[in-house]
């Protein structure tokens, strides 16, 4: 039996909707109070757009419904502490829970399938039930909670969309072993500081952030198709040992604690390489020994005494190499340079001119292609000031040897005349 009615403590176009004993449709609706929730749970199946928000709702409960052909957003409440949705399995659209204040706990256990699902600014929200695992999403955002553990609703795909876990502090492992492809974007940022991640068997994403991670698994990573972030992360060593491309900009930088990174089979960056605030970053000899293509510009500042890049034969942008390290030498890079391997408008390669403190033969040895000059210089008018004061004193010998004789002849004359 089909019949029209009004969800009490609703209010949005096309309140009205129709209904049997295990299905409503509707356009869209608003709850703010309820009973409006009460009149929501009474239909297993809900064809619409769904709103709950403010401050007179109690606890949400819609543990009868079990499909959802639509969008779902719970919002803008201090009032609710529980929302139970422990039979609902598949969601055509969206569930966003968002800006819940006194949130703890979801139960979404029977959750298999949704487009996006966003769990945003939920400040008190520890407890999430999702036992079941989802097998299938377009995108997941889990930001600003009180989460300490994802609870297995990352773990059970291997293909999505986007991914986003940002900003919840209490989150210290990330386990995504079983993920293999990202065809939007993952983001792994900000979460607890001692936060590990596995990524183990990701083969290919669009675009990957990793941020403020102390350790992270990611043996299996071969293409990132866009743009590549690292920063800010706390881990002293980190290895992509199968990665080959970038096809967007590489950026690399605020990692503070890091002293030995190694791309070793990275062959093409397709937009800008920038490295750069990595204060303990001091040897890159052979961080990057196959990086051959670079199309957008080269940024590489640091404390390096060592950085090569022996494969390096195109860079379409401007290109600037800077250390602090006196004992690093541009020769390298200038050649490169000089066979306009590196096309950009503008080249930069420095490094600090060595003390005068320094021995005359470290000196010769050149520290860059600033420093070496300046090398050469002290050199040679040290040399010019020896040779010209041992001829000085080679003329003084001569000439007291010149009076001596005048002074001997002078004597004998002297005795003959007498």
């Amino acid at each position: 039996m089909k019949f029209h009615s009004v969800l009490a403590g609703a209010s949005a176009i096309g309140l009205a909707f129709a209904a049997d004993s295990s299905s409503c449709s509707f356009s869209s609706t608003t709850i703010t109070a309820a009973t409006g929730v009460e009149q929501l749970n009474a239909c297993p199946t809900i064809a619409g757009d769904i709103e709950v928000t403010g401050d007179q709702l109690g606890n949400v409960d819609l543990s009868s419904v079990e499909e959802i052909s639509g969008n779902i957003k719970l919002f803008n409440s201090s009032s609710v502490t529980a929302i139970n949705l422990n039979q609902l399995g598949k969601i055509s659209g969206s569930l966003s829970i968002t800006a819940l204040t006194q949130l703890f706990s979801v139960d979404l256990s029977s959750l298999d399938e949704v487009e996006t699902l966003s769990l945003v600014s939920l400040p008190s929200f520890a407890t999430l039930n999702i036992n079941k695992g989802i097998s299938k999403a377009s995108s997941i955002e889990l930001s600003d909670t009180a989460l300490s553990t994802l609870n297995g609703f990352t773990t059970t795909f291997n293909t999505i969309g986007s991914l986003n876990v940002n900003n919840n502090k209490n989150i210290s492992t990330i386990d995504l072993s079983n993920l293999n492809t990202v065809s939007q974007g993952l983001i792994l940022s900000f979460n607890n500081d001692n936060c590990t991640v596995d990524i183990s068997n990701l083969n290919w994403a669009s675009n990957l952030t990793i941020q403020d991670v102390s350790e992270i698994n990611a043996s299996n990573l071969t293409s990132v198709n866009g743009t590549f972030n690292i920063a800010y992360n706390t881990f002293k060593e980190v290895e992509f040992d199968n990665l080959k491309e970038v096809g967007g900009a590489f950026q690399f930088y605020a990692n503070d604690d890091v002293n030995d990174i190694a791309f070793d089979k990275l062959e093409t960056i397709g937009g800008e390489f920038r490295l750069f605030n990595n204060t303990d970053l001091q040897d890159m000899n052979s961080t990057f020994p196959k990086l051959s293509k670079v199309k957008g510009a080269v940024n590489v500042q640091g404390v390096f005494g060592n950085f090569t890049l022996p494969d390096l034969s195109e860079v379409n942008g401007d290109f600037t190499v800077i250390t602090t390290d006196e004992d690093f030498s541009c020769d390298d890079f200038d050649n490169l340079h000089s066979k306009s391997s590196i096309e950009g408008h503008n080249y930069t390669c420095s490094a600090p001119t060595k003390s005068s403190s320094q021995s005359g033969s470290k000196t010769g040895s050149g520290s860059g292609s600033k420093s070496t000059g300046s090398g050469s210089s002290d050199s040679s008018s040290s040399s010019g000031s020896s040779s010209s004061s041992g001829k000085k004193s080679e003329g003084n010998n001569l000439r007291a040897s010149y009076i001596g004789v005048l002074f001997t002849v002078i004597g004998g004359i002297f005795v003959i005349t007498l």
